[in-house]
């Protein structure tokens, strides 16, 4: 998610403005520990991210409120649509070795 998306959708048969926050680097750390548990639940996640990742407007642009404990199914996958779902999240998760530069000469120089 480069930039915030902001998205027109019906959900619990409330028409609203959604807007995708752009995520930054401790965004996606944050969720780490909630991806990393070794199991299939990402119930966790996406509980996170549809409180911490997306705002919810009427259509007169006043800030609504939405009880995502009480989605539906079809309401879940239009919000989660929004999102980077978890494999991409751990994707980005994935810590690589860092990369030393070559020095052209020892340090110690030539004996």
């Amino acid at each position: 998610m480069l930039q915030e998306k902001k998205n027109k959708l019906e959900i619990d048969s409330q028409p609203l403005e959604i807007t995708a926050k752009r995520l930054t680097f401790f965004d996606v750390q944050a969720v780490a520990p909630l991806l990393m548990d070794g199991t299939m639940d990402f119930s966790q996640y996406w509980r996170h991210a549809f409180i911490h990742w997306l705002t919810y407007s009427d259509p007169d642009g006043n800030v609504a409120s939405l009880n995502i404990d009480t989605l539906s199914p079809m309401d879940g996958a239009k919000l989660s649509a929004l999102l980077p779902q978890p494999n991409e999240v751990m994707g980005w998760l994935v810590f690589r070795e860092a990369k030393s530069e070559t020095s052209k000469g020892s340090s110690t120089g030539d004996q």
